[in-house]
């Protein structure tokens, strides 16, 4: 006999750094159909100090492979499944389009480009979830709704610098991780339920507490 597919969406995780650790048991056990995690980086000794899903044992391995098995070591619907790539130009469609919620766990602007525009290519909400230093930035794209054509280009025009290629995880404290992880999970919390969302909405993290700017478009 067949497994049973679960039902319920299906949910694509991109990165599986310190955002990501930080977002993962806390959307565990939530009732998605399948969650992908995506990413081509190996666990090294330095992401132990604040990636609490790696162990000292992991070093070397694929980080989107350690966290895969953590969660079927979890009595979870979901089933999990693990992509040792890094999302580009040549596979973002194809990993985008097989899901119905994307959660940006990355650490580069450019990145952060390509998930969008891809999600808005094919109509798949986008939760956006960025650190520097103790500041934290987490914006929802892509619902269905007003402005669910609208991109991160619409909210911040320019060209990127290479400043903003990344950000050393060692200068965030970990209290603003947990921050953005648990202001990423509201938001997928919401489209999971179906509660009213905005559309680029930036919810901005000062290192003590949050401002909610609105989009230029409400």
């Amino acid at each position: 006999m067949a497994d049973e597919v679960p039902s319920g969406p299906r949910l694509l995780v991109i990165g599986g750094g310190a955002i990501g650790n930080a977002l993962l048991p806390r959307i565990a056990r939530w009732p998605f159909a399948r969650i992908t995690i995506v990413d081509g980086d190996r666990v090294e000794a330095g992401n132990l100090e604040r990636q609490e899903l790696f162990a000292p044992v992991d070093i070397g391995r694929s980080k989107s492979e350690v966290i895969a098995a953590w969660f079927r070591n979890m009595p979870i619907p979901a089933r999990v499944v693990h992509e040792d790539v890094f999302l580009d130009e040549h596979n973002a469609a194809t990993l985008i389009a097989l899901h119905d919620l994307v959660a940006d766990c990355t650490d580069d602007a450019h990145a952060r480009r390509l998930i969008d525009r891809t999600c808005g290519d094919y109509g798949v909400a986008l939760v956006s979830g960025a650190v520097h230093g103790a500041q934290a930035q987490v914006i929802l794209l892509h619902a269905e709704g007003e402005g669910e054509d609208k991109r991160l280009t619409d909210l911040f025009a320019g060209a990127l610098g290479p400043d903003q290629d990344g950000c050393d995880m060692r200068d965030v404290p970990p209290a603003v991780l947990d921050k953005v992880a648990e202001r990423m999970a509201g938001h997928l919390r919401a489209l999971l339920h179906g509660a009213p969302v905005v559309n680029g909405r930036i919810d901005q993290y000062d290192g003590r507490q949050w401002i909610t700017m609105e989009p230029p478009w409400r």
